[in-house]
């Protein structure tokens, strides 16, 4: 079953992490996995369109192989934060391997001069200890999920979903291959219905 919208009991459970932010008029839009040298620059095209800023939860390794597409990135006023150097699913990894994964995004990220305490899992799967282990970090999870990912996804389905959105919600996209038809279909049509709302789209440093 596909929940476009967190459901509270998840929510309960790991109340330390993110999940929204307070605000009167903000939506947040991250984008996981990238850059991507197809995805990413489009993603950028289209949200310089309507003047929205968002949030990229960079993979390390695709940070590293892709340098131009992360100071385009910085330059155009976006926040780039750590989702690990590997795609390391928390839930199947042990903590030692896990933590050296997230420093090691880190220390790729420092190499660009970005420095912050964001840090978003990947799969959303982390362990209670892993949690505690990054108590130096901000993680952030969603409000809502696209599902841009998924090949047999109704994209009209997603779109209603997401269009429910709150001001403080936070909505979770992927730059990555597999999800650019669905992206293609949903972010245009949701970054115009945004704007006609009169919401502001920011990165997660901002209120």
């Amino acid at each position: 079953m596909r929940f476009y919208k967190t459901p509270f009991i998840t929510r309960w459970l790991y109340p330390s992490l993110i999940w929204k932010k307070s605000s009167n008029d903000s939506i947040y839009l991250t984008f996981d996995d990238g850059p991507n040298p197809e995805v990413t620059p489009w993603v950028l095209e289209e949200l310089n369109k309507v003047g929205a800023k968002a949030t990229f939860f960079c993979l390390g390794r695709n940070a590293k192989n892709n340098e131009s597409l992360v100071e385009e990135i910085k330059k155009n006023g976006h926040l780039i934060a750590n989702h690990t150097f590997s795609h390391l699913k928390g839930w199947k990894s042990n903590d030692a391997e896990y933590l050296k994964d997230v420093k090691k995004c880190d220390e790729v990220l420092s190499a660009f001069g970005i420095e912050n305490n964001f840090f978003r899992p990947p799969f959303g799967r982390i362990k209670r200890s892993q949690v505690s282990a990054l108590k130096n970090k901000r993680i952030i999870m969603w409000s809502h999920l696209a599902w841009d990912f998924d090949q047999n996804l109704d994209y009209q389905k997603s779109l209603k979903a997401l269009k429910r959105a709150k001001p403080g919600s936070i909505l979770t996209f992927h730059d990555n291959e597999k999800a650019f038809e669905n992206l293609k279909k949903i972010l245009p049509e949701l970054l115009n219905h945004f704007k006609s709302k009169g919401f502001r789209i920011e990165t997660l440093e901002h209120d």
